[in-house]
């Protein structure tokens, strides 16, 4: 069997390259541009091929021995690589020595996916110590060459292979119990792995930039300062500082209550008040559970428009729940904080003039899963709430909501749990019954996230039941449907119309 061109060093095939360009004719600008264009053409014909055979065999590949898989990756591989010989002779040497090092990335990535993938959907544990692990192991020189920061498909490369690392790493006890558990992990390994200091600066900006981002800046004070303290790259110093000020100054507008503690945990519901006195009038209030597929995500992706509401006479919160990449709980915590929540608001109401009779919950994916399962998920309460108080809402409103934990996309869910079937007590479309309160269910056609199908069967189990469901479908909508321009429009006039419709 001939050497696959994955696993010769890099530093051969640059030998080999020369080789092959060593007696190339000069050719004028537009004929190598001419070539290029033929070449990249042809690499997406293969790209697409490979693509169309990948996604739907996903688990069947990633289920595979460790041996196969590297075959069938080598072999998906040799086949771009192909290309590239088919073109080597007439393409620029530096611009076929790029391709190189990105078709190898592209699909080292796999490879740093493949531990934690297979043992998702296997239960397999890999070795500490493989030919996979060796093979990515020979790429770490290549995380202190500045220059590679600026090739995408290293950088995303570098990504899965931290993750990697991190998930590893999540195993030492120290975790247990951590707050913002991967920022501090991959804090302690970014360090261990470069030694390049431009590297690690590099590296440093994006996981805590990244971190502000999707999941705020609560809890993560040690590490910002430490930071902004060694931190001499000034373009990056000012990024970091604007986004923290941001999230900082987001929150001083509003009331924060810690509304549950759950072991080490306090949880914060984000109060907005309608201004002036309401002179004893009971207002309706609304709760906003943001999504990211229960393992990221922040309240203050709805301070917007809870300020909005608050505006228009309504209290309105957004509450802040466990998620994996914080806590490293699963969405069954997830759907223990947000029952809890509402009964909080319910047992605080008359403290923050709520009228308990109009309790609206709404939430985007993981965070329209939430709204739902507060109506739904009758077995999940925490131990230390008040059942007195209903965790039910009277109006739920969903955008792209997540109505089945058994599939393919949340088998991460039940990786580690000895009942896999445990799920299904959380999964609205096993837990429809009547006398559910009414409801608006928005969702894509073309949702790659959260399969349409799912939502038409909750609509066809919540009509069966005699339930109140409008169910409004997008053709050609993605998952993200309240970010999307095209669709923005359509969803916030759907749900207001519902609200009125309603009386609200």
């Amino acid at each position: 069997m001939p050497i696959n061109s994955l696993t010769k060093p890099l530093a051969l095939v640059a030998i080999l390259l020369a080789i092959s360009f060593a007696g190339k004719a000069q050719l004028s600008q537009q004929e190598e541009d001419s070539i290029q264009q033929r070449y990249s053409a042809e690499l997406r014909v293969t790209g697409k091929t490979f693509v169309a055979y990948f996604r739907p065999h996903y688990k069947q590949i990633y289920s595979m021995p460790e041996r196969a898989f590297l075959s069938k990756i080598d072999s998906a591989r040799d086949a771009f690589f192909r290309v590239l010989k088919g073109y080597m002779h007439r393409l620029d040497f530096d611009f076929a020595q790029e391709q190189n090092l990105e078709i190898n990335y592209y699909f080292d990535k796999m490879l740093a996916e493949y531990p934690y993938t297979h043992e998702v959907f296997t239960g397999e544990v890999a070795p500490a110590k493989s030919k996979l692990i060796d093979r990515l192991d020979k790429n770490l020189p290549d995380f202190n060459k500045p220059d590679y920061l600026e090739k995408s498909d290293f950088t995303d490369y570098a990504r899965a292979y931290f993750s990697y690392l991190i998930y590893v790493e999540l195993k030492n006890p120290r975790y247990q119990n951590a707050d913002n558990r991967n920022l501090q992990a991959i804090w302690r390994l970014l360090p261990l792995y470069l030694t390049d200091r431009a590297c690690l600066a590099f590296w440093q900006y994006d996981y805590l930039s990244y971190h502000i981002d999707n999941l705020g800046i609560k809890d993560i004070d040690e590490i910002y300062r430490a930071y902004t303290a060694t931190c001499d790259d000034t373009a990056n110093l000012r990024k970091i500082t604007a986004l923290y000020a941001a999230d900082s100054i987001g929150r001083t507008d509003h009331l924060i209550k810690v509304y549950k503690q759950a072991g080490p945990f306090k949880l914060d519901l984000h109060l907005f008040l309608p201004p002036g006195d309401p002179g004893g009038k009971k207002r309706p209030v609304i709760v906003f559970f943001h999504g990211g597929s229960w393992s990221e995500g922040k309240p203050d992706w709805f301070f917007y428009n809870c300020q909005g509401y608050s505006q228009k006479g309504w209290v309105a919160c957004a509450v802040e729940y466990r998620v994996y990449g914080r806590e490293g709980t699963l969405p069954f915590e997830a759907v223990k904080d947000a029952r809890s929540a509402i009964r909080w608001l319910r047992q605080h109401a008359e403290e923050y003039g709520i009228d308990t009779n109009r309790v609206v919950v709404s939430g985007n994916s993981a965070g329209g899963h939430l709204a739902l399962t507060c109506a739904m998920a009758d077995k999940w309460n925490e131990a230390t709430d008040d059942l007195r108080y209903s965790p039910v809402p009277n109006l739920i409103m969903v955008n792209s909501a997540v109505y089945d934990l058994t599939d393919q996309n949340t088998a991460w869910i039940r990786k580690d749990l000895t009942d896999k079937d445990l799920v299904k007590s959380i999964s609205p479309n096993f837990l429809v019954h009547g006398g559910l309160p009414p409801m608006l269910a928005i969702h894509g056609t073309s949702d790659g996230n959260v399969p349409f199908a799912t939502a038409e069967k909750f609509k066809d189990e919540m009509v069966k039941a005699g339930n109140k469901l409008e169910f409004h479908p997008i053709a050609g909508a993605p998952h993200f449907i309240w970010l999307d321009t095209k669709f923005q429009d359509e969803v916030g006039n759907t749900r207001i119309q519902f609200l009125q419709k309603s009386g609200y």
